[in-house]
């Protein structure tokens, strides 16, 4: 896999593991000091601050389904800089209902032959890119 598919599959991993309540495959995007900046949905600083934040979620993250899309992947080396877009849907309901559609803007390093994700910033409008 190149370097640019092993990225994609790291984004998707993150948005299974999210869906699917599966903290630690989440938590395995990220390198151990990941900063997650989420605006209204909160803040993190450490891979373990990060357990705690999506193991607090309960069975609520079942109920979504995160959408991450359209790919700007820029490698220099063993680094990376990524901007995308993310939809998130709640599926609890008769029919899905937008919960968010915004921007990631990542950081990403490659470690041990493996991408992961340094920084990860949520974006509401697309003037912050």
């Amino acid at each position: 896999m190149n370097d640019y598919e092993a990225i994609r599959h790291l984004l998707a991993n993150y948005c299974f593991g999210t869906d699917t309540g599966d903290t630690q495959r989440w938590a395995d995007s990220f390198t151990d000091d990941i900063v997650w900046e989420g605006g209204a949905f909160g803040r993190f600083e450490g891979k373990q601050a990060g357990i705690a934040y999506h193991s607090g979620s309960g069975d609520a993250s079942k109920s979504m389904r995160h959408i991450n899309t359209n790919h700007q992947i820029e490698i220099d080396g063993d680094t990376a800089k990524v901007d995308s877009y993310a939809q998130v849907f709640d599926q609890s309901g008769p029919s899905p209902t937008i919960v968010f559609s915004g921007f990631y803007r990542d950081t990403l390093v490659k470690q041990g032959g493996r991408w992961l994700i340094s920084a990860r910033t949520l974006h509401w409008d697309s003037s912050s890119l």
